[in-house]
């Protein structure tokens, strides 16, 4: 009798113990599986941060024959919508960067822009908008402003699938409503501009 329950015992022992190696195996076989199945998807960057140079009206030199360049710089953001963009940036040029006499500038802060592409799935694209900023500005001949600037916008943007994009663009800008203004109301200011963002 002790023989019989010793050699059932043994027996349930070793068939449970080979019963359980199995689903041991199985489990680690699926957790190996699911590590090979996963699969990292980055999705496309939602905006980019740029820099850019721009070049603003020109300045006559006291000869009066030839012409100096205004230089600028500024900084943005573009976050993609759709077919489009919010552009949120600053701008600001000086001409006495380049010619000690002259106190003529242009400052926007901020600036926002709506901007549509004409291609939005494209590595590169055509692009127009409309926005709106806060700035001041003298011009070469002592009109000043400051106040509410609206402007108009065309470019290009190249590298658009890719992490580091350029684009290159004309802004006309008008001062509109006035928090100070001279005299003589100024005109448009043309400004372009070549930029890279990351």
């Amino acid at each position: 009798m002790k023989k019989k329950i010793t050699t059932a015992i043994l027996t349930a022992t070793a068939a449970l113990a080979f019963a359980n190696e199995p689903s041991v195996a199985k489990i680690s076989e699926f957790s190996a599986l699911d590590k090979v199945s996963r699969v990292e998807i980055s999705a496309p960057k939602a905006g980019f941060t740029y820099f850019r140079m721009t070049v603003d009206d020109s300045i006559p030199t006291k000869a009066g024959n030839s012409v100096q360049i205004v230089p600028g710089l500024g900084i943005g953001y573009r976050l993609a919508l759709g077919n489009g963009a919010l552009d949120v940036s600053t701008t600001y040029s000086s001409g006495k960067g380049w010619n000690a006499e002259n106190k003529s500038y242009f400052w926007m802060l901020p600036k926002a822009s709506y901007l549509h592409y004409v291609n939005a799935a494209s590595n590169q694209s055509l692009y127009g908008g409309v926005g709106l900023g806060w700035g001041a500005l003298k011009t070469k001949d002592e009109r000043e402003f400051a106040g509410i600037i609206p402007s108009a916008t065309v470019g290009m943007e190249f590298f658009r699938k890719s992490a580091f994009r350029t684009f290159a663009e004309l802004n006309v800008s008008q001062p509109a409503i006035a928090q100070s203004v001279s005299a003589t109301f100024p005109g448009p200011i043309a400004e372009f501009s070549v930029g890279a963002g990351f």
